[in-house]
């Protein structure tokens, strides 16, 4: 009896988690948007609370998924050669992937598709909402002489009171101070010798609202229809359909990066090539089906560890950490976004800010550490709101088309993240040829 109740209950939580409710959802909410908007405003209440519920769970897992796997990383025995080669691979390999994703989107011009009635349907949207992000600016965009400047940002990521940054929701100064806590905290855990550890505490955390983000996803095809119905009872149609042109975009940027990481760790294996694409199949698979990279760990390991001959401790080491702190799908996603707001308001930011859209993209994508679906993308509004965008109006528009962008930034998490461990992970071959050259010379 008890497993019968535990299988229909298993059930439910997979048609509940299904893309294709998802997708059913979402037309669900634009047929009522279009033929009963005022049955959609009666419902937007729900998708109101749930945004709110989602900005509510996003500082916890920031402090503790960030904290503790930085201060794992530091309790790690040997690990300061890999800390050192982490320290170059993971900021190099960021940068670039920000770079290209801001070029990308710059000559795609994905936000200029929108007509001028599109947009200011949107503005009136923007000025109407009532949800209130914090980590996004609500009302008309403010009119700025001069583009943001970038030293101002760096200094805006120092809280001077972390207790401000908690209560005002200021996510990029949480983000820094998690990032210097971490490091602190396992220094401190390696020179401690008791056996109750702070990081149990943050694991608990993350683990306690990991469960409650689970939760939520169970809600999430309500909240959808109940977002799609308000936005097209607002706007039409013609806001969702634009974004057809940023899904093309963004497919286009994840099969690009896909083609050049494959050689990546095809040079670092010593493969031949149809080795290597028939060993790293099952994460590409695994990612796409599933939008876990979590989920793809012990698949990322094998390939590495067990196919391509990486030594396996490095890579155990390595492989969630690109998961939990490389972000490189969340970036380069975060870098797209960013530039089709900018298109959409056609504002023209220069060099400083396109700069701001770059580190900003990094720094967002460092933050959604832990976070997966929907709730990454609140993250957006760090990149946002230095360039004075309103995240608010167009979070629904990035909520409608996930359930197609989320198994491809996925699958460019984990993939990128195998070509970070190929390029810092030594193999196993080279470890006992060196052993072997040592004793000879010995």
């Amino acid at each position: 009896m008890n497993s019968r109740k535990k299988t229909n209950s298993f059930s439910i939580v997979n048609l509940l988690r299904n893309p294709w409710l998802l997708l059913f959802s979402f037309f669900i909410g634009a047929i009522i948007g279009l033929f009963q908007p005022a049955f959609a405003t009666i419902i937007a209440p729900l998708g109101r609370l749930y945004l709110l519920l989602l900005k509510m769970c996003v500082l916890p897992i920031l402090i503790s998924a960030i904290t503790t796997s930085i201060a794992r990383l530091m309790t790690k025995k040997g690990a300061g050669v890999y800390i050192k080669r982490i320290l170059i691979v993971f900021p190099a390999m960021q940068v670039a992937l920000s770079i290209f994703a801001v070029i990308l989107a710059h000559i795609t011009r994905a936000g200029n598709n929108l007509n001028s009635k599109t947009l200011e349907s949107l503005g009136v949207l923007v000025n109407k909402s009532g949800i209130d992000l914090e980590i996004s600016i609500s009302g008309p965009i403010p009119i700025e002489e001069e583009p943001p400047a970038l030293s101002e940002f760096i200094f805006n990521l120092v809280p001077d009171n972390i207790f401000d940054a908690l209560s005002e929701g200021d996510t990029l100064k949480v983000l820094f101070f998690s990032i210097v806590f971490g490091i602190f905290v396992g220094i401190q855990e390696k020179k401690s010798h008791k056996p109750a550890s702070i990081l149990d505490v943050f694991e608990n955390t993350y683990q306690a609202f990991n469960k409650l983000i689970f939760s939520l996803t169970l809600l999430l095809p309500f909240a959808l229809c109940s977002l799609i119905a308000y936005q097209v009872a607002k706007t039409g149609l013609n806001v969702v359909l634009a974004m057809i042109s940023f899904v093309v975009t963004g497919l286009i940027a994840f099969l690009l990066i896909y083609l050049i990481n494959t050689p990546i760790i095809w040079w670092r294996s010593r493969n031949s090539p149809l080795y290597v694409l028939s060993s790293i199949k099952e994460p590409t698979i695994l990612a796409l089906a599933t939008s876990n990279a979590l989920v793809c760990l012990p698949s990322s390991i094998s390939a590495l560890s067990d196919s391509l001959k990486f030594n396996r401790e490095t890579t155990d080491l390595i492989v969630p950490l690109t998961i939990t702190i490389g972000r490189f799908g969340q970036i380069v996603y975060f870098a797209l976004a960013s530039e089709f707001v900018v298109q959409l308001y056609d504002r023209d930011l220069g060099l400083g800010g396109a700069l701001i859209i770059v580190a900003g993209s990094i720094l967002a994508g460092m933050a959604s550490s832990g976070a997966t679906g929907i709730v990454t993308l609140t993250m957006l509004g760090i990149v946002l709101q230095p360039l004075g965008l309103p995240l608010e109006a167009v979070l629904v528009l990035f909520i409608a088309i996930d359930p197609i962008m989320d198994p491809f930034r996925t699958m460019c998490n984990v993939h990128t993240g195998m070509a970070a461990t190929a390029l810092i992970a030594d193999r196993d071959t080279d470890e006992k040829s060196a052993i072997a050259k040592d004793w000879v010379a010995s």
